[in-house]
């Protein structure tokens, strides 16, 4: 750093310029000082130093000390306290040029200063005395300018998921699951904002208590994530973000979300006939019931019902309820009376999942 330091020839370290020898005098730091003008000015100004200690982690939020030391050097080159002086503690917004004071601390009897401050976001700080110090004692002039100060310090930020679901509920073995939520970061105001960047990791456990990774994804800027992973067996589902992969997060949870996984089914090769009928006479429904366990194979002595709506209706009556043969098939017939459609529905059960087939028309003539 350089110093501009007007020397005379006098019998004091402290002796006073005249008003008329009155020279512009810059500090070394950012901020330029102000013409002294009829300020005193030392002939000789002592020699300071100062420190500042910011502690390692910075959440987002909190409030941490700042603290540090300011020294004079003595005639004799040793380094003591400078007691009761007023510091200059500025922060810098990593998003911004522009320097703000944000405390202005004053020294104990043994040169100590501590000032909480407020955690905002990525910045830096730098703490200064007697750069050019406009409304304080004239004495301030007698001492060279010191500061210290940090390079641009990166900020943790508490997390949270919102919203988590994994879906669906039940699923289908060799289905797909699906888990989604938001990650959160709570800002400085206490409020909570949709963030990315921080790595979401989907966590299974059939317990709820002993948890293992499944999987991981890296949610965009508005913090949405969206997993898919193939259901395989009943268990609980959670999202967790962890600390450990180099974004400066507080680790988070989400709540665990229950999945019954069961078999899947399929009615295949449904049917109403024939088509067209006379009034009066036979109609016959049948298909064949499957149960994928996981391969698949037919689905014996299982309920299937049986529903009819009459043509212009928005109305699905149920008409009767058959279980399968052995061999999975299963069929009924009935008086044809009016046009209309016919559907088949299994219902599922504790392990096998609800399955139907899509309507199938009949012309009553």
């Amino acid at each position: 750093m350089l110093a501009i330091v007007t020397v005379l020839t006098v019998t004091s370290s402290l002796a006073v310029v005249p008003a008329d020898a009155a020279t512009l005098l810059r500090a070394p730091g950012a901020r330029g000082r102000s013409p002294v003008g009829s300020r005193p000015l030392a002939a000789e100004r002592i020699k300071t130093r100062l420190s500042m200690n910011v502690p390692d982690r910075l959440v987002v939020g909190d409030r941490v000390p700042v603290t540090g030391r300011l020294e004079q050097q003595d005639r004799d080159g040793t380094w003591a306290p400078l007691a009761r002086k007023q510091l200059d503690l500025q922060f810098n917004r990593s998003t911004s040029p522009d320097w703000n004071t944000i405390a202005a601390p004053v020294t104990d009897a043994d040169g100590y200063y501590s000032v909480q401050v407020p955690i905002v976001e990525n910045g830096a700080w730098a703490i200064d005395f007697a750069d050019d110090p406009v409304n304080l004692p004239d004495d301030y002039y007698g001492y060279e300018m010191s500061y210290a100060g940090t390079n641009v310090r990166q900020v943790t930020h508490r997390t949270s998921i919102s919203g988590f679901n994994a879906a669906p509920e039940p699923a289908g073995l060799g289905g797909t699951i699906r888990a989604s939520g938001t990650v959160m970061f709570t800002m400085a105001d206490g409020t909570k904002k949709p963030s990315g960047g921080a790595t979401v990791r989907l966590q299974f456990s059939t317990d709820g208590k002993t948890w293992k990774d499944r999987a991981a994804q890296s949610p965009g800027g508005d913090g949405r994530f969206a997993i898919d992973v193939k259901a395989e067996r009943d268990g609980y589902w959670r999202t967790r973000v962890p600390d450990d992969d180099g974004y400066l997060v507080v680790p988070s949870v989400s709540g665990a979300d229950y999945v019954d996984v069961r078999y899947r089914t399929h009615i295949h090769q449904f049917n109403a006939s024939p088509e067209p009928v006379k009034k009066g006479a036979a109609i016959t429904v049948k298909g064949l019931l499957y149960r994928y366990m996981p391969a698949g194979r037919p689905g014996p002595g299982a309920p299937v019902s049986i529903y009819f709506k009459a043509k212009g209706s928005s109305n699905w009556t149920g008409v009767a309820v058959v279980k399968t043969a052995s061999n999975g098939w299963f069929g009924k017939r009935f008086k044809a009376s009016k046009d209309g459609y016919w559907t088949a529905v299994y219902k599922g059960s504790s392990a096998y999942l609800r399955s139907n087939q899509p309507a199938d028309y009949v012309d009553v003539r």
